[in-house]
This record gives structure tokens, C-alpha cells and sequence, in this order.
């Protein structure tokens, strides 16, 4: 029986694209260094930012990373979004009584700024970020980790994500793992890493009245 669910953040609960790319496109600027496309950006995200960086530039990623972050906690608020059936879902999980945690490549004093802006910070029991683990995902050290601060057991917790690292975390833990194709990783992409199920949105979670469907 599901008793907890661990959330993925961006592309899973929240739209964050446009804060990223202007902030990585200020630290280029800033830096006088040439900016890579669009593309390149949005398929480096999900990554910790000092390996996003790496992929991004060969400059110093500790320079980077301070200038990135300084501009993205300044302004990312104003254009992060909650993505559709966000809101009800984690009402609709509250109600249930299940116990509500996110496992994200964003650094956690980050994560919880945005979510507290959006007005869902307070769903989340548990609160973990790559400054919290050794190993970031795909290695399950942060699902296993948020479980255990849940009180719970592997069997009782549920992971949505919308990338492969995220689905590759959580079958590695041994948690049933849904991947919601709204995301960087397409549905074909997800349905390749055969997690328990693909989805193509989170509203597929509940029902015509916005209850939770059985997990």
C-alpha cells in the first residue's frame, strides 16, 4: 500500500525553464562568454548545476555557479510556474493523509524559495537537493534517503519523475516509479526505461472530482 510520494521538480511539478536559461545566459554574458543555443540549454537541464555548467563551458564552474546562482535567486519567481494538476494533486494527496516529499537536482534552498512563492512549500515533509546526498541521481542515494526520513519502507512510497535519471533512481531503490511525460524526456524516452507507468500529465493521477485515484 502507497503511503508517501516523492516528487521530481522540474518538468514534474514545476515549469522553471525560462528562469534557467535567462540566468545561464546572464552568467555567459556577464562572463563575456559566447552562449550556447536554446536547445542546449533545455537538454542540460535536470543535471546538478556544476555538471549542467560542465556540459555548458569550459569555464571555471565555481565563477559560474556564483554568478548563476546570485541572478536565478533574484529573479527565477517571476517565471517559474506550477505545472498543470499540481496543486490539486498534492491537495489531493494531503486529504489521503500520504506523506509528501521532493528528491531534486535543484539545490534545496532554491526549491523550497519557488515552492513557497507558488504556495505548495508546505506539502513537502521531507526536502532533499544534491547539497543533502553524496551521489546525485540516477544513483538512488536521495530516494533512499527521503524514504527513510518518511518513516516508511521501499514498498510504501511512490516516485514521479519526468526524466531518466529520475526513473533510474527510483527502480534502482526499488520504489514503484511513474514517469509523467511533461518534462525534458520524451514519452517514448520514458516508455524505453520501463518504469511502472508513463504519464501524460499529472491531472492522470486523479479522478473527474479531483480525488486521488488508488496508487
Amino acid at each position: 500500500m502507497i503511503r508517501g510520494v516523492l516528487f521530481d521538480l522540474d518538468g514534474t511539478l514545476i515549469d522553471s525553464t525560462g528562469a534557467i536559461v535567462t540566468s545561464l545566459y546572464h552568467t555567459f554574458d556577464t562572463l563575456g562568454l559566447p552562449r550556447p543555443d536554446r536547445k542546449t540549454i533545455v537538454d542540460s537541464i535536470g543535471f546538478p548545476l556544476a555538471v549542467q555548467l560542465g556540459m555548458l563551458t569550459s569555464h571555471d564552474a565555481g565563477e559560474c555557479t556564483r554568478i548563476y546562482r546570485a541572478h536565478y535567486m533574484a529573479t527565477a519567481n517571476g517565471s517559474t510556474t506550477l505545472l498543470p494538476g499540481t496543486r490539486e494533486l498534492l491537495a489531493a494527496l494531503a486529504c489521503a493523509g500520504m506523506k509528501i516529499g521532493f528528491a531534486t537536482s535543484k539545490k534545496r534552498s532554491a526549491a523550497e524559495m519557488l515552492l513557497e512563492h507558488l504556495g505548495v512549500l508546505h506539502y513537502f515533509e521531507v526536502r532533499l537537493g544534491p547539497d543533502d546526498v553524496i551521489h546525485a541521481k540516477p544513483h538512488p542515494e536521495v530516494v533512499e534517503k527521503a524514504v527513510a526520513l518518511m518513516g516508511l519502507r521501499l514498498d510504501e512510497v511512490l516516485f514521479v519523475g519526468d526524466m531518466y535519471f529520475d526513473v533510474e533512481a527510483g527502480k534502482a531503490a526499488g520504489v514503484r516509479t511513474i514517469a509523467v511525460a511533461t518534462g525534458y524526456n520524451t514519452r517514448a524516452e520514458l516508455e524505453a526505461l520501463q518504469p511502472h507507468a508513463v504519464i501524460d500529465s499529472l491531472h492522470e493521477l486523479l479522478d473527474g472530482d479531483g480525488h486521488l485515484l488508488p496508487l
